[in-house]
């Protein structure tokens, strides 16, 4: 896993999770919202995508249907929000998810559980 997007409104969290996981050797790609996300996606081809639930224009869960809609499987999905799982209809959430509010260490260790989770799958090779 190399490519990681991350769709998030918040600038100040934003910032901190791009300097989070450029500094663990990841190229990233900061969106500010699901639609911005959505229109990137193809160009940037992530391996995993990390996204906020509440975003402007489109909703973490929108992204994650629209993107599965296109691209299958092939990005894997971190939802880092406070909403719970059990509110969201199945098909909009993500792999795996990390609790608002994120710590930079947090983060990090989702993204290597991903890892970890997956090695054979062919969006972490």
């Amino acid at each position: 896993m190399r490519r990681i997007m991350v769709a998030e409104d918040d600038a100040i969290l934003a910032f901190i999770h791009e300097i989070t996981l450029r500094e663990a050797g990841f190229e990233v790609l900061v969106c500010r919202d699901g639609l911005q996300a959505l229109e990137a996606m193809d160009a940037f081809d992530p391996d995993l995508l990390i996204t906020d639930f509440m975003m402007p224009h489109m909703t973490g869960g929108e992204l994650i249907k629209a993107m599965r809609s296109r691209r299958g499987a092939r990005t894997a999905v971190l939802m880092a929000s406070a909403r719970e799982d059990r509110l969201m209809p199945s098909d909009e959430r993500g792999d795996a998810r990390v609790e608002k509010p994120i710590t930079p260490a947090r983060l990090l260790m989702a993204v290597r559980d991903l890892e970890a989770r997956y090695p054979a799958s062919p969006q972490f090779a």
